[in-house]
């Protein structure tokens, strides 16, 4: 009972110890949303950080994709132009057997033309015959020793590309050995591109995630701070209201003090009145000139 008499007793606080009290919860909450904002602002560039390093992992593999894409078209180059070789050699390799098809036909026409020629020059040696019809020989075996010129020189160069054939298998062989393995370098390439691919995609969700939480904590932080803000603006105010009210105060204890001085410069001067001491000190002499007492 006594307990709540005295709380119900107890002096009310003034203006300027409720001003105080109110700038200091305001700096209070201020420092701490400012703590709080410098954890998520913490949180944040440690976001950005792990969100960099992947980043830097991401390039290292485009790079790479980039040099191994660069490799492949190199080798893809290489395996057509083997491919094309190997198709024109093909082609001559063709054209040749169609030349060789006729390479028996031709021998036949190179012996007819000797077994012709024998048989004219035979007869040419062994009848007698009239000077017009030994001159149309003469000319028949010209004409025939042309022929036979001629078709001994197809032969010969039919005989050649024969033997170029071989010769042709083994450069067809050979350009597509090189295209087999310029192919392979391609897939191959090709595969890793697509192994460097996947871990390209999983880092990129990785840094899309790092980036949407960073984000979020940007946000916060922002958040954050404009309350901190608020609350120095708030303290601000109420420091300029705690000025105020400390002004007042000062004021008011100054025209008190004035009060004071002035009524003790009032006593001062009425107990220090000069004339009223001296009429106070002729009396008293008075009083013992005519042998009284002096009552102080």
């Amino acid at each position: 009972m006594s307990q709540k008499k005295n709380r119900t007793q107890q002096k009310p606080k003034s203006e300027i110890k409720l001003a105080e009290e109110r700038f200091q919860n305001c700096i209070v909450k201020r420092n701490s949303l400012n703590d709080d904002a410098r954890a998520l602002r913490d949180e944040r560039n440690s976001l950005h950080d792990q969100r960099s390093k992947v980043m830097e992992e991401i390039m290292k593999y485009r790079d790479e994709m980039k040099s191994n894409t660069t490799a492949k078209t190199k080798h893809q180059n290489t395996r057509n132009s083997s491919q094309e070789k190997a198709k024109k050699l093909i082609e001559l390799k063709q054209q040749k057997r169609k030349g060789k098809k006729g390479e028996k036909s031709l021998k036949d026409t190179v012996q007819a033309l000797h077994s012709e020629i024998l048989n004219l020059e035979k007869r040419r040696e062994t009848t007698e015959m009239p000077i017009a019809k030994e001159r149309e020989l003469m000319d028949r075996l010209a004409i025939l020793r042309r022929s036979l010129g001629d078709q001994e020189e197809n032969l010969l160069t039919q005989e050649h590309l024969t033997a170029e054939v071989s010769e042709l298998d083994k450069d067809i062989d050979a350009e597509f050995s090189k295209a087999d393995e310029e192919h392979k370098e391609v897939i191959n390439l090709a595969r890793l591109n697509k192994k460097l691919y996947k871990k390209v995609s999983n880092l990129m969700k990785e840094a899309s995630h790092l980036s949407t939480e960073a984000d979020k904590k940007h946000k916060e932080f922002v958040e954050c701070r404009k309350k901190a803000d608020s609350q120095h603006a708030k303290a601000m105010e109420m420091l300029d209201t705690l000025k105020t009210h400390r002004k007042t105060a000062s004021e008011e204890r100054q025209a008190r003090w004035k009060v004071v001085k002035d009524h003790r410069k009032n006593i001062k001067k009425e107990l220090y009145d000069e004339k009223k001491l001296d009429n106070a000190a002729d009396d008293a002499l008075e009083q013992l000139m005519s042998g009284g007492k002096i009552s102080l």
